[in-house]
């Protein structure tokens, strides 16, 4: 089996970076703690950011009677005070918005040193890939890392419990399999989304590792937990923070407000207080086995229909996004 550069071998080489969070929401607050190592590691330039898709609730919050259970994937031309450097990616500032919202990037761009920026989805993964790669090329980028929490990307389909928000993350992973630069995947808050068994994780893992698909490691530093607190202010999330209070010794079980007002639970161990880095096509080989399958998808009406139909999972973006879980009194 040949050797492959680890990431730091890999951070090394590059003059130019660019880190995005994998599935929406809060997942561009995962991006810090890897431009902080990056910078460590001698890259000068570096773009972080993520993907439109977001928890959004009108009336705010989460609660038994509003509750936030699907993401809305919106169209990032649509944008307020946002700069379009693609088709389908915005740099953005903290006062873009999105109609009456203000997406997860924006406000962490108030807490961070680097540009942020906003990958669309509404072209489906190609859009995603062609507006990426366009970036890629103008400002030389030698390297791109995709910043994940938990499980969810390592579904395949043999999970005791089916997981719940892979769609967004699996177009994310699908559109960086195509980019023209070194792609390396990465994820950290281990089993901390509650969306796979810790045993069923180990197993998946372990066999993306027997494979030759492990490119090291990274632990958070103090510097990282306070930059993570910080940015989690700026934009909460009910997820994000556990990584940086794993790295402060809050371990255990913890129910996590997802999914429904009930929650679920997670069990956090030092380990989720850990960057894995993996080869992504080595993952997909052995585990995402729907990311293939998505590659050519120009909407997210068409990634929606193979993401039910021939991968057999009901995507996330189709719920119902905000319900209701109090009966009306009975007569």
């Amino acid at each position: 089996m040949a050797v492959k550069p680890s990431v730091a071998e890999l951070a090394r080489n590059a003059k130019n970076a660019m880190v995005v969070g994998s599935g929406g929401g809060g997942d561009v607050i995962l991006t810090i703690s890897v431009a902080n190592y990056l910078e460590l590691l001698g890259v000068e330039n570096i773009y972080v950011g993520g993907v439109s898709s977001q928890w959004w609730n009108p009336e705010g919050g989460s609660r038994i009677d509003n509750f936030v259970i699907g993401p809305k994937v919106y169209d990032v031309t649509k944008m307020e005070n946002a700069e379009m450097l693609a088709p389908m990616v915005a740099k953005v500032n903290p006062k873009s918005t999105y109609d009456i919202y203000t997406p997860a990037e924006a406000a962490v761009s108030a807490v961070v040193p680097w540009p942020v920026i906003i990958g669309g989805l509404t072209d489906g993964v190609v859009g995603l890939r062609d507006s990426l790669n366009q970036l890629i090329a103008e400002h030389n980028i030698d390297l791109f890392i995709s910043a994940d929490i938990g499980a969810h990307s390592f579904h395949d389909g043999k999970e005791t419990t089916p997981p719940f928000t892979t769609l967004v993350a699996l177009m994310t992973l699908s559109a960086m399999l195509q980019l023209d630069c070194p792609v390396v995947y990465s994820f950290s808050g281990y089993t901390c989304d509650a969306e796979m068994e810790i045993e069923e994780l180990d197993e998946r893992v372990g066999r993306i590792m027997k494979a030759g698909g492990y490119l090291g490691a990274y632990g958070l530093s103090q510097k990282d937990v306070e930059d993570s607190l910080k940015a989690s202010e700026a934009f909460p999330d009910p997820i994000i923070p556990l990584v940086a209070k794993a790295a402060q010794g809050d371990l255990g079980l913890k129910k996590v407000p997802v999914i429904s007002p009930w929650g679920r639970r997670a069990y956090i161990t030092p380990l989720s207080s850990i960057y894995l880095f993996l080869d992504p096509q080595i993952m997909v080989n052995e585990v995402s086995k729907g990311v293939e399958l998505l590659k050519e998808t120009r909407s997210m009406a068409e990634a929606e229909k193979i993401y039910q139909e021939d991968i057999g999972l009901f995507p996330e973006t189709r719920v119902q996004r905000v319900v209701n879980y109090v009966r009306e009194e009975d007569d």
